[in-house]
């Protein structure tokens, strides 16, 4: 009797114990590149390998021109691509309202050329992030059908002063309790490789799940729960049902 009781008792916390992990929070983690493709792409590639992590990868396309091989082992793993424009020119971009849009069309034209004849996105990051640009131009990449993303984690991999140690740190606090990151990190750092790993087991330690940027319907029900500043075109249905 003592072990039925005891069995029972024992299905009763399992359940108890799922019904809470089902109303814990999902913790989402997008880990993104700019500014790529680069020369030393192929060490960033085997570490997300290695760790079996998507990724979402913001190229620019004059870097796309420079190393396309590069460029085209990122296509052919699977991981997401975004626009980051084709110069990284933000006064240029800043010209006319209409100037990021067509600069994206340009940046399509690069990949297609390049990589593959087929290639599309509709992922964006504005060079230097949204907030220096007019609501018009980020209006404007929408209406072309693209979602903007900025971040509301970094590394700060561009200050050289830095070392992996401190890369890594400044990733920890900027992510601090928040459920749902958008982490800005940038190719062509090897201080970024270095403390990747760590990063990585930290996310896992700490109950994050890994996915790479896009516009489906379940990222944009994450998104809801995201910091970052975005923007998204309406899904397909939506626009049917504008019309």
């Amino acid at each position: 009797m003592k072990r039925i009781v005891c069995a029972a008792l024992a299905v009763l916390l399992a359940v108890f114990a799922c019904a809470a992990l089902a109303q814990m929070p999902r913790k989402v983690v997008y880990l993104t590149f700019d500014d790529g493709p680069k020369a030393d792409t192929p060490e960033l590639l085997e570490i997300l390998k290695r760790e079996n992590v998507p990724a979402t990868f913001f190229f620019v396309g004059q870097k796309v021109r420079t190393f396309p091989q590069e460029a085209r082992m990122v296509y052919d793993a699977g991981y997401a691509i975004g626009c980051h424009s084709v110069y990284h020119s933000v006064s240029s971009l800043k010209t006319h309202n209409d100037t990021v849009s067509r600069d994206y069309i340009g940046f399509l034209k690069i990949m297609r050329e390049y990589v593959d004849p087929a290639f599309e996105t509709d992922l964006y990051r504005f060079p230097g992030g949204s907030t220096g640009y007019k609501p018009k131009m980020r209006d404007a990449i929408v209406e072309a059908g693209c979602a903007w993303f900025d971040w509301n984690a970094q590394t700060s991999d561009t200050d050289g002063s830095k070392n992996a140690k401190e890369l890594y740190e400044k990733a920890v606090k900027t992510t601090g309790d928040q459920e749902v990151v958008i982490l800005l990190a940038h190719e062509g750092i090897k201080r970024t490789r270095w403390m990747l790993p760590d990063l990585i087991a930290f996310y896992r330690e700490n109950g994050y799940e890994f996915r790479a940027l896009s516009t489906r319907a379940e990222d944009r029900e994450i998104y809801e729960r995201c910091s970052a500043r975005m923007k998204l075109p309406p899904m397909a249905d939506e626009q049917e049902e504008s019309l």
